[in-house]
């Protein structure tokens, strides 16, 4: 094959105090020419630190052991550094997955782009007259003026796509992106993902994406490899990985992924088990402590290379040798990974609301200029007239993009951040303008849980002190600190060995399990989910999930999932709250509202979920652009300067909620489905 990369048995180790990690062992991949590779796997299998070997970015404490990285058959490995430095950005350039911390603050985007082009002899104006050209050919709108802004003047998906166009500007053989829509909304996903296939076509590059996202390797890779604990276990043609999986651990990932679950499901498929430690890797297969197909001769011998109808391999004993079963693999729609370890009870949710919220208004002042203290504030009004009700027992999803209010709708109702308007009564208690002191002793009944389950932990206490301090602030003395701590454990799954390390020494489900811990601590009833399965892997997120499910079961719990993971919220909802630009545009039954969406921006959501098939390749979303500015209000409908469906109506009146006789509430002038609105 015309291979523009090879990898040729790179193996990598991390000097640490416990020892070495063996974080690369024996890797062997080709990179074909004018195509897309995506790599794929659990957090920790070595996805990203196959990207830094090719570039010789590797931490100061990493030394590879053996093999060779070829790139145009010269060796990467044998460059001195003045060569390294004259390949990275020319031949090879890199979309990092923060552009928040890759780019400069200070630094403008022509200033950067400049910059890049430090080695072409070329004047200012040129390099400037490029940087505007790259920056329209991502999408980024009016680039001559935009082209001068800094990276926090530009939205998050902006942000992604000048990232992309900075990598662009020197014209790479060979462009890396490590997880490059992780933090992106599926509208905004979708249009990165396209925008990386025209350029790849456009300018005939070869791409390595890495990514733990199964829909996004579905839609834009041509070939995939699948990394587990440091090694390559398969490889092959996007279509045959996704439609015809060959090693056990492929078939569990794709198995996990919620959306690939078909209909609404409480419980999600698992892998049992976590990523083996790697200061001392399993000397057979690495996946056989995990595996539903596990043999005495996979904990013995090093699996067999068994060659894939199309040219891809797969190691597993299933395929090749003493162990080889020609029943392996079952038809696709046999599942062959556990559905949690038992169904939670059916939940009947209580009539009378547990929280209910009406008409809320969140606003904030923004000042503009130096001297903007001497002037009259401007105010932004991230939440407006929000109303929902959740009940004991139920599951409600919120659900928008990122800047939708999501968030700060729940700290207004846990009086994390202050209201203007509106009312707040949990169990019939009014909340709103209720002093602190009184508010207090409400918060033992209201929790939650945090979107950075490692960002919201305190870095300098145990796992077992951050799992008993709610107690502690709230004076609870008549139990026993550490029993607590082993008993919220045990609830949520986390072994007792865990209790004394810190968060740093967490997996992302660990410290997340943590959090949950955490916010049962008091026996709350209701529980408020900022993204609780935010940066977790497939297998992790139905362990999270259905943990959430039994404990809901046990202790009748009230949620409020704030989410923009619409696979996800699908399966653990009853019903689903839709929320853009500070307003509630849609509230029904979740699979009621999956099924026929009466909102335009709702039926955006829906069809842009990355569906984990080749085969079914979103075409880009109906709702292209930016989301407007919360200072810059559309006059009429929010939704009007995206919505493929907006009239004149539209423009100049903003429409009011109203609720069809099945009890869905919307707020559309001309509603989709059954008794639509005609002009």
């Amino acid at each position: 094959m015309d291979n523009l990369l090879d990898i040729r048995g790179l193996s990598v180790d991390f000097r640490s105090a416990r020892g070495r990690i063996k974080a690369l062992r024996n890797i062997s991949l080709g990179v074909r020419r004018n195509r897309i590779l995506g790599i794929v796997g659990e957090s920790g299998s070595g996805k990203s630190t196959v990207l830094w070997s090719i570039l010789g970015l590797l931490a100061g404490n990493a030394e590879v052991t053996a093999g060779e990285i070829l790139f145009e058959d010269r060796d990467m490995l044998d460059l001195s550094r003045r060569e390294m430095r004259a390949r990275r950005g020319e031949d090879i350039s890199v979309v990092f997955q923060d552009p928040m911390t890759s780019q400069i603050p200070v630094l403008s985007y022509a200033r950067q782009m400049r910059d890049i082009l430090y080695r072409r002899d070329t004047s200012a104006a040129e390099k400037r007259r490029q940087a505007v050209e790259i920056m329209g050919k991502v999408g980024i709108p009016d680039p001559e003026a935009r082209v001068d802004q800094f990276p926090h003047q530009f939205s998050g998906g902006m942000r992604q796509r000048a990232g992309i166009g900075m990598a662009l500007m020197t014209g790479p053989k060979l462009l890396l992106a490590d997880e490059p829509t992780t933090a992106l909304d599926v509208t905004m996903e979708a249009q990165i993902i396209h925008l990386l296939q025209e350029l790849q076509r456009e300018l005939e590059a070869t791409v390595v994406v890495v990514s733990h996202n199964l829909g996004l390797i579905a839609e834009l890779c041509d070939d995939v490899a699948v990394m587990y604990a440091g090694e390559v276990v398969e490889t092959g043609e996007v279509r045959a990985i996704f439609h015809n999986a060959r090693h056990p651990y492929t078939r569990a990932l794709l198995e996990c992924d919620p959306a690939r679950v078909e209909g609404r499901s409480r419980r999600l498929p698992i892998i049992p088990g976590e990523i083996p430690g790697l200061i001392d890797p399993p000397k057979a297969c690495v996946f056989a402590d995990r595996c539903q197909k596990v043999m005495e001769i996979c904990h013995r011998e090093v699996p067999p290379e068994a060659v894939r109808p199309d040219g891809g391999i797969a190691r597993c004993h299933l395929l090749e040798g003493p162990g080889h079963d020609p029943s392996w693999p079952p038809p696709n729609d046999v599942l062959t990974v556990p559905q949690g370890e038992a169904p939670a009870e059916a939940r009947q949710p209580s009539h009378a609301p547990l929280l209910e919220v009406r008409d809320l208004n969140v606003r904030f002042p923004v000042r503009r200029g130096l001297t903007g203290t001497l002037r009259r504030a401007q105010h932004v009004n991230a939440v407006l007239d929000v109303s929902l009700d959740v009940r004991a027992g139920e599951t409600v999803g919120l659900v928008g993009e990122s800047g939708s209010g999501k968030t700060t709708l729940g700290r207004a109702i846990l009086h994390l951040v202050a209201s203007q308007g509106g009312s707040i009564k949990f169990d019939g208690r009014e909340l709103r303008g209720m002093k602190e002191a009184s508010f207090k002793p409400l918060r033992r009944d209201m929790a939650m849980m945090f979107q950075d389950p490692i960002g919201s932990l305190s870095p300098r206490k145990s796992v077992r002190a951050l799992i008993t301090e709610p107690l502690q602030i709230h004076g609870i003395r008549d139990v026993d600190p550490d029993r607590e701590a082993e008993r919220l454990a045990e609830m949520v799954r986390l072994p007792r060995a865990l209790l004394s390390r810190y968060p740093h020494e967490l997996s992302g489900g660990q410290a997340r399990r943590v959090g949950v811990a955490r916010a049962l601590a008091l026996n709350p009833r209701l529980i408020i989910a900022d993204e609780p399965t935010a940066g977790l892997d497939v297998s992790v997120q139905g362990e999270i999930l259905n943990l959430m499910a039994d404990l809901q079961a046990e202790h009748d719990l009230g949620y409020l999932v704030i989410t923009h993971n619409l696979p996800v919220v699908r399966h653990i909802s009853d019903r689903l709250a839709i929320m853009y630009l500070g307003r509630i545009v849609e509230i029904g039954g979740a699979e009621e509202i999956f099924e026929s969406p009466r909102h335009p921006y709702t039926e955006t959501l829906i069809n842009g979920i990355p569906q984990p098939d080749p085969d079914k390749r979103r075409a880009i979303t109906a709702a292209t652009g930016e989301v407007p500015s919360l200072l810059n209000r559309p006059k009429g409908c929010d939704f009007v300067t995206r919505c493929p469906y907006a009239r004149s109506l539209c423009h100049d009146v903003k429409p009011p909620h109203e609720t069809d006789t099945r009890g869905r509430t919307f707020a559309c002038h001309y509603p989709l489905g059954e008794g639509a609105r005609k002009d």
